[in-house]
């Protein structure tokens, strides 16, 4: 759950954002080197899998996987597999599946 906490003279409010809907937002930057941010919105609780795939459709990583509330997320990932190691220039896919969602977007790491 995302929190923004505005403070001024008189006052403090608390905002808390829940998306209306589902998204994976492209990352940013897009081509990379060396890390990527990607974010996206969930507008319910639900289990989420969020994995890089190369080219050939092979799983390279998976960037995370567990339950989350409704909320705006990020992750940042650093081009590596894994196992840690660092993977050279090529297409990549980021993957998400919450739900009853699912979406995949092309991701370019360039060195």
């Amino acid at each position: 759950l995302t929190q923004f906490k505005i403070t001024g003279y008189f006052k403090e409010l608390d905002i808390n954002i829940i998306p209306e809907s589902f998204a994976l937002h492209p990352n940013y930057p897009n081509p990379f080197n060396p890390i990527t941010r990607i974010r996206y919105d969930l507008p319910e609780p639900v289990d989420v899998y969020l994995d890089v795939y190369n080219i050939l459709g092979r799983h390279v990583i998976t960037l995370f996987n567990d339950y989350q509330e409704a909320g705006q997320y990020s992750v940042v990932w650093d081009g590596r597999d894994k196992l840690g190691i660092s993977l050279s220039s090529g297409v990549y896919f980021v993957r998400i599946s919450a739900g009853n969602h699912v979406r995949s977007n092309k991701i370019l790491l360039l060195k």
